[in-house]
């Protein structure tokens, strides 16, 4: 039999397969440990005398945590002293000999407990410099934010739910500021409300920003750091911080000056000298990626939450899940950057250890959704004690600790553990309702409006620190914001819009028209945006190993095995029915091959909503970025399996053929891809997207024309799913390929196999039966021609080539146009 196989096709294809797999997969390897191919052939050098000993004293200064107040000093010993500036202004960590101080470590160590706090504030505040961010072009305006009768409710089965109610409170430039409370306090609901990222739910009360209702430039100045990050694993420390760069800081510092901000920042948060390190973390799929510690993570979410120098920074519990030397040194680098910069810093936290406790200057706490104390930290034992709720250090622990324990409700608490405590919602909320009481007398605030006098930021605190209270003096330096000036308090209510809770009240900033010159939502163009979208999906898909390398070798082994058993089939009459069921096989191939990447697909999802939540950038600059990034790979995936296969099985020769085939493979491809992608997005979970994908599939599957033909439908009025099935469109193209006006000998008759299974079929054939039929049937003669344009009028694919090809183009363009709004719509409506 001759060979009909095109090995100058298929061979190069799974060589460049293999290469180009590989290629991603080393480099990716040599990313992840660049140690990994030199230790082959070389020897692994022995470490200097003078490395081991920074790396003693670095675990001698992580056993001084015993000490609560020995960690932080440890902490500042570590990354505060050592810190340098460059000439050209740039912050440098000292690397040479960490060792050099081994006095100031014991003395770290050795901190009295009683006077902790104290020279903990003294030493930050004077250390901090290393935490200076602003600079000549980036530069921090100090504000003071206060909230006045601040409520939110939801409509549910049962009636109105009430999670926040007649919360009050205050924060001045270079304050760290707490959020305690039980679980349920309302805690989140509270911050997203500051942050202006609540989006469901009826809100009530006004947010000031320097005594005027906040406006939408405010969401500009504000930084907010999630408990979880959303940052791509295979992207290293500084090319993450490059990305939020080109995101968020404006076109007019230029690239140089990006450049500048993020060495800046790494600096100022202790990654100076972890830039080529990976972010590290579970790929989508389960592959676990080394990379930078739980602390380090920390510290580089808060260094993109700060890098365009915001005067207001959120953090949704920033010691979550980070061990007690991590938790203390992310908080020692907000203490000394609300120092060092005047920032406003707002943390929800839960059980805070005593070192940390220290480091905050007011705090607010919340218990059922009420105000139970918002004030200096020193304040708050007092303001209990003056109810008759009496703090003991040594049966209670941390104050933190006792506080949350007295103001938790719902259970059992034995006298002889928690000693006089809040038991009751009465009890609760007369305390709630006193404290309000005082706060509002101390604020100036009557009745429903706003405040009747100008409260300058000591006097209210001082007014609010209790009985007895007093401020440390770095309080006094911390509130130097000045008085808050209440003019134009507007009240402002914003409800749900049906169904409940559908919205959100984001209307606490429609005070917009007080402002005369609001800040533009985006801080870049569409073009910067684009660019810096594209570079990370890039990063992303081409570090993965089950992404591009993955699916690459996985195409490619997938076409070798279909390619041997259809290998080499024969270009005669005899062949027709091998080559209309490898095209069809083929084509199935392409619909289900995306399902082995819907967990990219969910990935990409919880990416986009959490930078949309963010208001990072414009959504079709996001999206026109991700398809130019993923089309290459995807295109070129589904030609390595055409190739392949096309020349191991000797389809029609041709380039002509080859390039039609390779153009309609590639199409459904791309199309069965973005429709999963799309079902990933409308779906709530990985499972519901299976779903929604399968009942796609199977569309394409059973309408396709190949399993029954239209003509014998017994409910004809189902034909119309065909419209549906991309697939049918496909199989009409590829056909049309084969065998469009192709003749294919066939003098060689049918198999002998062939006429005894027809005259079993049908044995009471006479004609069958007859001799002269028989050789008619195994030798029609050397004329004998297959006419395949029969074969294409008998599944009544007729449609010219160009016009199937034009309709695949138009079933991608209404993929695409769904795949975006879903992605615009889930992010709307996602519930905060």
């Amino acid at each position: 039999m001759a060979e009909t196989n095109i090995t100058w096709l298929w061979l190069p294809t799974v060589i460049f397969a293999h290469l180009f797999a590989g290629f991603w997969l080393v480099k990716t390897l040599l990313l992840n440990d660049p140690q990994a191919l030199s230790c082959l052939w070389r020897r692994k050098k022995p470490v200097s005398k003078s490395v081991a000993h920074a790396r003693a004293l670095q675990k001698a200064a992580q056993a001084a945590a015993a000490s609560a107040e020995g960690v932080v000093a440890a902490d500042i010993i570590l990354h505060v002293p050592r810190n340098k500036q460059s000439a050209g202004g740039t912050l440098q960590p000292d690397t040479e000999g960490i060792a050099g101080d081994e006095d100031g470590l014991d003395r770290a160590g050795s901190l009295d407990v009683e006077g902790g706090p104290d020279i903990l504030n003294d030493a930050l505040y004077e250390e901090g410099a290393s935490a200076k961010l602003d600079n000549a072009n980036l530069r921090i305006e100090p504000l003071e934010l206060s909230w006045q009768r601040l409520g939110c409710s939801y409509r549910a089965a049962t009636g109105t739910k009430v999670v926040l109610q007649d919360v009050y409170g205050r924060a001045s430039p270079g304050e760290m500021q707490a959020l305690l409370g039980p679980s349920g306090a309302g805690k989140s609901t509270l911050m997203d409300i500051l942050a202006q990222r609540k989006s469901v739910g009826t809100l009530t009360g006004q947010l000031l920003v320097g005594g005027r209702p906040v406006t939408r430039s405010f969401i500009r100045k504000t930084a907010y750091v999630p408990q979880d990050d959303n940052f791509v694993p295979t992207m290293t420390t500084i090319e993450t911080m490059r990305f939020y760069a080109a995101i968020i800081l404006p076109d007019s510092l230029g690239r140089t000056g990006r450049l500048q901000r993020v060495e800046e920042v790494l600096a100022a948060v202790g990654l100076g000298t972890h830039h080529k390190t990976l972010v590290g973390g579970v790929l989508p799929g389960g592959l676990m990626l080394r990379g930078l510690s739980g602390g380090e993570r920390k510290r580089l979410s808060i260094a993109a939450g700060i890098l365009a120098a915001p005067s207001v920074v959120f953090l949704d519990e920033p010691t979550s899940g980070l061990d007690s030397f991590a938790a203390l040194t992310v908080m020692g680098y907000m203490k000394r950057m609300a120092r060092c910069n005047g920032q406003v810093v707002i943390a929800s936290i839960h059980q805070p250890r005593s070192a940390i406790w220290s480091m905050f200057d007011s705090v607010t706490l919340l218990s059922t959704g009420r105000l139970m104390y918002s004030g200096p930290r020193d304040g708050l034992v007092d303001w209990f004690a003056s109810r008759g709720y009496n703090y003991d250090a040594g049966l209670h622990g941390v104050a933190s600790d006792w506080a949350l324990d007295l103001v938790a409700i719902g259970f059992h608490k034995p006298k002889r553990f928690y000693g006089h405590t809040i038991t009751n919602k009465e009890q609760l909320f007369s305390i709630s309702a006193a404290f309000v009481a005082r706060y509002r007398d101390a604020a100036g605030i009557k009745g429903d409006g706003p405040p009747a006098k100008a409260a300058s930021s000591h006097s209210l605190h001082d007014q609010l620190a209790g009985i007895g209270g007093k401020l440390r003096g770095a309080m006094r330096r911390s509130s130097a914001g000045g008085a808050i000036a209440h003019a134009h308090a507007v009240s402002v209510t914003a409800p749900a819009a049906p169904p409940a809770g559908a919205r959100g009240g984001s209307a606490l900033s429609e005070a917009d028209q007080l402002d005369p010159a609001p800040a533009p939502l985006w801080a870049t163009g569409w073009w910067s945006q684009y660019a810096a979208c594209l570079g990370r999906e890039l990063l992303a898909v081409t570090r993965n190993p089950a992404d591009v390398a993955g699916r690459t070798l996985t195409f490619s082994w997938v076409a070798l095995l279909m390619g041997l058993l259809y290998f080499n089939m024969p270009l005669d009459a005899s062949s027709l029915r091998g080559r209309l069921n490898l095209l069809f096989n083929g084509l199935v191939f392409f619909c289900l091959m995306p399902y082995i990447s819907m967990s990219l697909y969910t990935a990409d999802k919880k990416f986009y909503i959490a930078d949309a939540s963010a208001k990072l950038y414009r959504a079709h600059a996001y999206y026109a970025a991700k398809v130019t990034a993923t089309l290459p790979f995807q295109v070129l995936s589904a030609l390595i399996f055409t190739f392949t296969v096309y020349g191991m099985a000797g389809l029609r020769p041709g380039i002509v053929h080859i390039v039609k085939n390779g153009v309609v493979t590639s199409l459904l491809y791309i199309i069965a891809v973005q429709v999963l992608h799309c079902c990933a997005l409308l779906a709530p979970n990985q499972d519901a997207a299976f779903m929604f994908s399968i009942m796609w599939s199977t569309v394409q599957l059973l309408m396709s024309n190949f399993f029954i033909t239209f003509n014998d439908l017994r409910f004809k009025w189902l034909s119309f799913l065909r419209w549906f099935s991309a697939l049918y469109y496909a199989f009409e193209g590829l056909s049309r390929v084969e065998f469009g006006d192709a003749e294919f000998d066939c003098s060689g008759g049918v198999d002998p196999a062939g006429v005894t299974f027809l005259k079993q079929l049908m044995p009471n054939s006479k004609f069958l039966n007859l001799s002269a039929v028989t050789n008619a049937l195994t030798n029609p003669g050397p004329d004998c021609v297959a006419d395949t344009n029969a074969l294409l009028n008998y599944y009544q694919f007729l449609r010219p080539f160009n016009r199937t090809v034009g309709i695949l183009f138009g079933y991608l363009a209404i993929t695409h146009a769904c795949t975006y709004a879903v992605m615009v719509l889930v992010a709307r409506r996602e519930r905060r």
